[in-house]
């Protein structure tokens, strides 16, 4: 079965959004990492001290908060979207080779 239009238009959306929530998760890391105020989290050679990961978890939880519209946004398009592609699949048989 070659790879339909609508089968390729369907991934290539998906796959959008999927790096989206990538790139939001990521940056909301990158932005709790750096309110970290410690010299030994910063340090190459050395891991985090406890109290360093509490603070980078407690920075992680409040920001993913500030964004939980947009997370949920995406998050619920993806699993709307990854049905989508099931029930294509489904409905035209089995899914297509790369």
């Amino acid at each position: 079965m070659s790879r339909s239009p609508e089968y390729q238009r369907m991934l290539g959306a998906r796959n959008a959004v999927r790096e989206r929530l990538t790139s939001l998760e990521a940056q909301l890391r990158r932005d709790a990492e750096r309110t970290v105020r410690s010299p030994a989290a910063h340090r190459g050679d050395s891991g985090w001290r406890k109290c360093d990961e509490a603070a980078f978890q407690d920075a992680l939880a409040k920001l993913q908060h500030a964004h939980r519209k947009d997370l949920g946004a995406l998050r619920a398009k993806l699993g709307r979207q990854q049905e989508a592609i099931r029930a294509h699949v489904a409905r035209h048989g089995s899914a297509p080779k790369a």
